[in-house]
């Protein structure tokens, strides 16, 4: 087990040896800002590929905690790569409104109903926001129009601030799901007791 991290580090010295015994700095560029370019990027590659020598060592080492790193790092890429926006939401939410008008309006669920009828209100006053987060979207009403020009629209004091922003959320996008707005719906007729 211990001599394939010795064996990978060996390559990767033997590898940065003949990298930099072909690569010659001329005279001419000796003392200026070209010379100090290289040594960066040789210092910089010399300093990664210890890294890398190092995660593969401690891989070995402690196989377990290697695992769950390139799960967790692996289910991040996924949830950035599954991240929902803005169009994804209007295909949910136009999907959702056509299953809801297929039940007669005393057989809906009331909460299914105003909560559909909250989130088409905001975006028909524009107020709908989205906040994508690299693995989640947050889905949130501002207070005004994002087209207003009134003070109190572009004021830095009435605008929504961040210890408040959370009451402001509505939804929570992940994985290509809405999942407040698909729990609101789960339940949506007559037989929702």
């Amino acid at each position: 087990m211990r001599l394939i991290p010795q064996l990978a580090a060996g390559r990767m010295a033997a590898l940065r040896q003949r990298i930099t015994g072909r690569f010659v700095m001329p005279e001419r560029f000796k003392g200026t800002i070209v010379e100090k370019w290289a040594k960066y990027w040789q210092g910089l590659v010399r300093d990664y590929s210890e890294v890398a020598v190092g995660v593969v060592r401690e891989s070995y080492q402690k196989p377990k905690k290697a695992l769950a790193y390139g799960t967790g790092l692996y289910l991040l890429y996924k949830s950035a790569e599954n991240n929902p926006g803005e169009d994804e939401f209007m295909t949910l939410l136009r999907h959702e409104t056509n299953r809801m008008i297929t039940v007669a309006p005393n057989q809906q669920n009331p909460v299914s109903a105003d909560y559909l009828l909250l989130l088409e209100r905001a975006i028909n006053q524009k107020k709908l926001r989205l906040l994508s987060l690299g693995v989640c979207t947050l889905l949130w009403v501002d207070l005004y129009d994002a087209d207003d020009c009134t003070y109190p629209a572009i004021c830095e004091y009435t605008s929504v601030g961040l210890l408040n922003f959370h009451e402001r959320v509505i939804d929570v996008g992940f994985w290509n799901q809405f999942w407040r707005l698909r729990w609101k719906m789960r339940n949506y007729d007559v037989n929702y007791l």
